[in-house]
This record gives structure tokens, C-alpha cells and sequence, in this order.
């Protein structure tokens, strides 16, 4: 019997859900019936701000419901579970994904239409969970990671899911997504966890410095699985680990398979400066690989050593004016608003992302997102405000949503942090400097 399901936000008309997949994957070892329903948040800005279309979406779904998001979307998808809550409460809500688990407990405790978390991966824990509620079970302390009541306790389950190298399918469901074969990017993961430890991120705090690698095989397996559902079309593979360009030995030997088996791909990954030099630049670029995005993060050594970044401006000067040479396109991230951050730091910050623009290597800007986890949010947690007339590069701004959302966001900032900004005493300037 189906009673499942299983929902998952779309970013991009281009790229392929990879989570569902993962998901999906998982139900299907398990033998657990569902549906996939993918809600695109890419066509216009009320696919994001309208409440009525994603509960009309929602609300569509059986009778239990599995959803997972990002940070961003939580306060419009509690707004609408609620809803259908309050209109179907026999229905059975269960939550996941880098959203609601960094602020799983939080939830459950002011969101009593929520009847489930599961915190970290859902590949193992989802099916598991579901034949328990289906069965009528009311012990869930085996589900890995799971958030749950019990009376009127709120109970969170160990999990140490980081780390699924072992169950990640050598085949994926792509029969899952509709359409499949329109799409243009494929993401994969070659590996989990990182060893560096920038304090704005969070990685360093999940993964312990850490990484498990996924077999090599497996990988070209998947692309030969892409190349047949592609055919003769052209698509693109994005990489989408940070580890992945570290391990040297591992990247020449995916290289070199790439090129023995005549694949014949295109793809992109993410880049370190401290980890490429010339000759690796050589091989990656002859197996077809076609974009590097570099996350520099500022113009400023001071900045560059307190986020522990590992380079300074001018090894990252070096690289990525040599990378140019070899790899079609580069691309430099960089982020501003640091709550220690001076006029003089991002003034460095502009100047470095002009100079890199005239030898054309793109460059992207960010504000700093608070990151639950991440040393800067356990330092300066208490600084948050918002700013409801700027808009993040991750996120809606406030006068752009629905009362219903601003009002949780306001009332819930433990939940909400996403959508605050550090304070930060000369954010007029910045903001004239980069109008200017």
C-alpha cells in the first residue's frame, strides 16, 4: 500500500534534484511504495512567496507526508504544513534535510503539527521510520537521528549519518524524475566531510575534519548511467563535494578513467588554491573539465586568517590567474559582512574582485548567512538583527513575504537565524560601496 509522500524543493530547471534521488533510493531497497513530487521554486518569485500555491501543492500528497528543504524555505513550508494540518490532522508530517535538522528540537517544540525530524541523512532512517508508522509501532528509539515525542517529552535519537559512503547506490532511481532526460546538470558526490576549518561553515563541526571517500568505480558507473539516459545530448556533471579536489591521487585517477573509458564529458567541481597547481590543472583540463569555482572569501589577509582559511590574496592571485589558462571558466566567491569585518577589509574585498573581473574570471559577492554550528554563529549568535529591506543572496527579503512568514521569522529567531544578519555598525557604507 502506498501511504507515502515524499516531497523535494527544486532550485534550478537545469539540475537534477539529487536528494530525492537518494531518498528515493533508500524506499525502494526498503520496499516502501511513494510518490516523488518535486516543487520547482525556479519559474517566478511567488513560487517561493505564495503560501496558497505550495499548500495547493501539498496538500495533494497522502497520508504521510516527507518533506525536506533547506534553511530558506522553512518558514513558508510551516506555514503551509500547518494549514494542512489543521485541515487533514490525521495526516502524518515527518521533516528533513540541512534545514529543519540544524534546528530540529526548536521545531518540534513550537510546531506541534510536526510529527517527526530526522536529523542528517534520511536514506536509512526514512524507510525505517515509515514501516514503523505504518505497522502502527510507537517505539521509534532505533531510527537513527530521529526527533519525536513521547508524551510530552521531546526525544532525539543519536545518529551518526554523516558518513554513508557505504549505501550510497551504485545506480540511482533516475526513472524517479519525471522528464529526466530534459535535464541539463547531473550532481554527484565523491565523497562526504571536510578536513579544513573555516569558522563560518559548519562542516568542521559535523565532520570532525574528516572525510569518507566513495569508490572511484561507483562514480564512473553513475556517469556511463547519465550518458545512456543523455544519449547523444549534451549535459554537464557538477561535482558537488568540497573534498574533492584535495585528495590529489584520487582526482588524477578519476581523470584518468575518465579518459580511458572515452566518456567524453563535461564537468565542473569545486577548487582550493592551496590544493591545484599547474600539472594538476593540466590533467583535469584534458578529462573535460570545464568550470572551477574557487570560494576565496575575501580581499583581505586579516580577514583570510581569522575565517582560517589556509591562503593568503596572494597565492589565490596566483592560482586563479593560472587556472584561467587552462580551465574555460573560473569563478571567485567571495563573502562580506564578517561581524569583525572593517571598512578597509571590504574596500580590499572590491578592489580584488575589479582586478579579477578585468582578467576575465567571474566573480560572485555573498553577505555572510549565519550558519547554525559554525564558530562565528557560536561567537556572535547574540549580534543577529534584521534588516528587512536588504535581500540575502541565499534568501527572500522580509517585505517580499507573506505576513504569516515575517511573523514567524520575527517571533522565532533561534529557528529563522537564516534570515538574520550579524551586526555588523557599518552596513550603510558597504551598501553604498557596492551600489556604487
Amino acid at each position: 500500500m502506498n501511504n507515502l509522500t515524499l516531497v523535494q524543493f527544486s532550485y534550478s530547471s537545469f539540475s537534477v534534484p539529487l536528494g530525492s534521488l537518494y531518498l528515493a533510493y533508500g524506499l525502494e531497497k526498503a520496499n516502501v511504495q511513494f510518490d516523488l513530487k518535486i516543487y520547482p521554486l525556479y519559474n517566478k518569485l511567488d513560487a517561493w512567496a505564495d503560501i496558497d500555491k505550495l499548500y495547493s501543492f501539498l496538500v495533494k500528497s497522502r497520508e504521510i507526508i516527507a518533506v525536506g528543504c533547506w534553511s530558506d524555505m522553512l518558514p513558508f513550508l510551516l506555514v503551509a504544513l500547518g494549514k494542512i494540518k489543521k485541515k487533514f490532522p490525521e495526516k502524518i508530517i515527518i521533516l528533513g534535510g540541512i534545514g529543519p535538522t540544524e534546528v530540529a528540537e526548536e521545531i518540534m517544540n513550537k510546531f506541534n503539527f510536526i510529527n517527526f525530524i530526522i536529523k542528517g541523512c534520511g536514506i536509512l532512517p526514512l524507510p525505517t521510520l515509515i514501516r514503523k508508522i505504518v505497522k502502527g509501532k510507537k517505539n521509534f528509539s532505533d531510527v537513527d537521528g530521529l526527533v519525536y515525542r513521547n508524551g510530552r517529552n521531546i526525544i532525539s535519537n543519536n545518529h551518526d549519518s554523516f558518513y554513508l559512503n557505504s549505501i550510497i547506490p551504485d545506480i540511482l532511481p533516475y526513472h524517479r524524475i519525471k522528464n529526466i532526460s530534459s535535464y541539463y546538470k547531473f550532481l554527484i558526490r565523491t565523497s562526504s566531510g571536510c578536513p579544513y576549518r573555516c569558522t563560518f561553515c559548519q562542516l568542521p563541526y559535523l565532520s570532525c575534519g574528516k572525510v569518507v571517500y566513495r569508490d572511484i568505480n561507483k562514480i564512473i558507473k553513475e556517469i556511463k548511467l547519465i550518458k545512456r539516459i543523455k544519449k547523444n545530448k549534451k549535459f554537464l556533471i557538477l561535482i558537488q563535494d568540497e573534498a574533492f579536489i584535495i585528495n590529489r591521487e584520487r582526482v588524477i585517477k578519476f581523470c584518468n578513467l575518465l579518459r580511458a573509458e572515452k566518456l567524453n564529458v563535461a564537468w565542473q567541481c569545486y577548487g582550493r588554491v592551496d590544493r591545484i597547481d599547474r600539472e594538476l590543472l593540466e590533467v583535469v583540463s584534458k578529462s573535460g573539465c570545464r568550470a572551477v569555482y574557487f570560494g576565496v572569501e575575501s580581499g583581505s589577509n586579516k580577514i583570510l586568517r581569522k575565517i582560517k582559511k589556509g591562503f593568503t590574496i596572494e597565492k589565490a592571485i596566483e592560482i586563479l590567474l593560472l587556472s584561467k589558462k587552462y580551465i574555460k571558466r573560473i569563478t571567485a566567491s567571495f563573502i562580506y559582512l564578517y561581524p569583525f569585518e572593517t571598512i578597509k577589509d571590504f574596500k580590499e574585498t572590491l578592489l580584488f574582485k575589479k582586478y579579477l573581473e578585468l582578467k576575465k574570471i567571474h566573480v560572485q559577492l555573498h553577505q555572510l548567512n549565519p550558519i547554525k554550528n559554525s564558530d562565528i554563529y557560536f561567537k556572535y549568535k547574540r549580534n543577529l538583527f534584521l534588516f528587512e529591506k536588504k535581500r540575502s543572496s541565499f534568501h527572500l527579503n522580509l517585505n517580499r513575504m507573506p505576513r504569516e512568514c515575517i511573523k514567524l521569522i520575527k517571533n522565532n529567531p533561534d529557528i529563522f537565524y537564516f534570515y538574520y544578519f550579524y551586526n555588523f555598525k557599518d552596513l550603510n557604507i558597504i551598501l553604498k560601496l557596492i551600489k556604487n
